[in-house]
Order: C-alpha cells, then sequence, then structure tokens
C-alpha cells in the first residue's frame, strides 16, 4: 500500500504571503492542524498550528484578544513556517512515509508528484492506515497463531481457515517479543466463533487461540 491509498487529496493551501491570522482561522474552520505553503505553484513550506502559536506573544495574558488578533495580523506565513519541508510522492510505501515521520520527529508530509502539489499524509492518516490493516474496521474473529519460521507454516492455518469457508480480512505478521526462529501471526476473519478453527490447528500442533473483535 502506498500513500497515494491514504493521503488526503488536493489539500487546503495558503501562499507564503497569506498573514497568520488568515492561516490560524482556516485551521480553525476546516479543523485541519498544518497548511501547505505554496509560491505560485511550487510548495515552499508547511505551517502548523504549533508555528502560529509559538509566533504568539508569550505573556497573552498582557494582550486583549483584538491586540493578539491585530498583532498576528501584520505577521506573514513565510515568517513562521517550516521551509522546504520533507516531501514524499504518491508511490512512496505507507511504511516508508511512517519511517520518516518518526526518523524526522514530524507529523505530516506533503505529496508531490511531478513538483506539483498533490496531497499531504499526516499521523492521522496513518493510523487510518494503521486500523485497516489490522482489520480494526471490520467485526470478526482475530486469530493469533505461533509458528516456525518455515516455508508452508502459514499454508497449513490458512488452508484450515479456507475449509471453514471463513473470509481472511487480514494477516499481519511479527517477530518481536518472541523466541528466535517463530513468529507471531494475527489473521483477522469474517466469523464471530473461530472455536473449532483453533480446535483444529491445535490438533495438528498450531498453538492458536482467538477472539471476536467489534470496531470501536
Amino acid at each position: 500500500m502506498n500513500v497515494s491509498n491514504y493521503m488526503t487529496r488536493n489539500p487546503i493551501t495558503v501562499t507564503k504571503y497569506t498573514n497568520i491570522y488568515d492561516a490560524k482561522k482556516i485551521m480553525e474552520d476546516h479543523n485541519i492542524r498544518r497548511l501547505p505553503v505554496l509560491d505560485g505553484n511550487r510548495l515552499t513550506g508547511i505551517v502548523s498550528k504549533t508555528d502560529i502559536l509559538e509566533a504568539s506573544p508569550p505573556d497573552l495574558t498582557k494582550h486583549s484578544i483584538h491586540e493578539l488578533n491585530y498583532i498576528l495580523s501584520r505577521m506573514i506565513v513565510s515568517e513562521v513556517m517550516t521551509k522546504h519541508p520533507l516531501t514524499v510522492s504518491p508511490d512512496t510505501p505507507i511504511e516508508i512515509a511512517a519511517k520518516l515521520m518518526r526518523k524526522y520527529k514530524i507529523a505530516s508530509l506533503p505529496v508531490l508528484e511531478e513538483g506539483e502539489l498533490v496531497g499531504i499524509i499526516t499521523e492521522s492518516d496513518l493510523f487510518d492506515a494503521f486500523i485497516e490493516i489490522m482489520g480494526g474496521h471490520i467485526s470478526g474473529s482475530k486469530i493469533i497463531l505461533t509458528l516456525e519460521d518455515k516455508p508452508g507454516a502459514l499454508a497449513n492455518a490458512t488452508h484450515i481457515i479456507s475449509r471453514h469457508n471463513a473470509n481472511i480480512i487480514s494477516i499481519v505478521t511479527t517477530r518481536r517479543g518472541i523466541k528466535e526462529g517463530e513468529s507471531l501471526i494475527s489473521i483477522k476473519i469474517d466469523k464471530e466463533d473461530a472455536t473449532d478453527i483453533v480446535e483444529e490447528m491445535r490438533e495438528i500442533g498450531i498453538a492458536a487461540t482467538s477472539r471476536f473483535e467489534n470496531p470501536v
């Protein structure tokens, strides 16, 4: 799955000459936390609510709301934005975007295609991707398996699931937190009760448990 599957397309933008009071109001009106900044058609920066907050006077109690708005209206986005932000393309794998955000401690990435802004991907979009990949958006049973890292090990489990006429919603694997030479597998299926499936897996030596999950 790529960034294009989860990004917000054609995001709301401002120019580098937009005053930060207007930028702040745009964010509030559209319930967003950041805005790509354009110079013509070229991405030149990104401005966030935090940038605007940090540009505000440090002691707000000394200023009335009218004074604060006046101060903000005298400043433009280019004074507070992050210049030349890190970007990705629509075909960047979603996990690469997540690694970049984590590595550089940033909350969003503008998406460029042939130099033009076509979208933005944020931490919230990555959460949505994680929920979908884990099958958290659909009711069903999650079967947790511990399997040896060897060819055919997973195929045995999925063959049993197929025989019980269950559809697989998601499969996720990890080697974190278990002993070397094994994998922990999470399989979400579209059945409320996976008891028979788990029992058949145990009969052939697969360590398996299950639980029913409803989306929150």
